[in-house]
């Protein structure tokens, strides 16, 4: 059963965050991706979603968003994480596996913006988040 299905036995819509990390400072782009999330959610038929941006930090700088958002999936208040690839998670696979770990150990549901490669194929998606290693 996913959080999906479990959020629906409970009778309560899943609840959904958006995640957004650029290094350099962007607010253009955050912007954008913010619109295209939204889009993403109500898609999939998903609650807008609620936002988490570290802005402007590396990794090594420490994620305060991140962290609380993952907090927030260890409580089971958020079923869904929507994020515009898994780069935001750090650019070695070792922090990016520890992420999604946790979301998975937690039941929660992680959704990603197609690639340009995907977009220019006509695709939704590249296909499946991959497991935590």
């Amino acid at each position: 059963m996913d959080a999906f299905e479990r959020a629906g036995d409970a009778g309560q819509p899943p609840r959904t965050a958006a995640y957004l990390r650029s290094y350099p400072f962007d607010p253009t782009g955050m912007e954008c991706q913010r619109w295209a999330l939204d889009a993403l959610a109500a898609d999939h038929g998903l609650p807008e979603p609620q936002l988490h941006i570290d802005n402007g930090l590396r990794v090594a700088d420490g994620l305060p968003a991140l962290d609380a958002l993952l907090r927030a999936v260890a409580a089971g208040w958020i079923t869904a994480v929507l994020v515009p690839g898994l780069y935001v998670f750090g650019l070695r696979p070792e922090q990016t596996a520890s992420v999604l770990r946790v979301l998975e150990l937690h039941g929660c549901r992680l959704l990603q913006l197609p690639s340009r490669h995907a977009r220019a194929r006509g695709t939704a998606s590249d296909g499946p988040v991959p497991a935590a290693a």
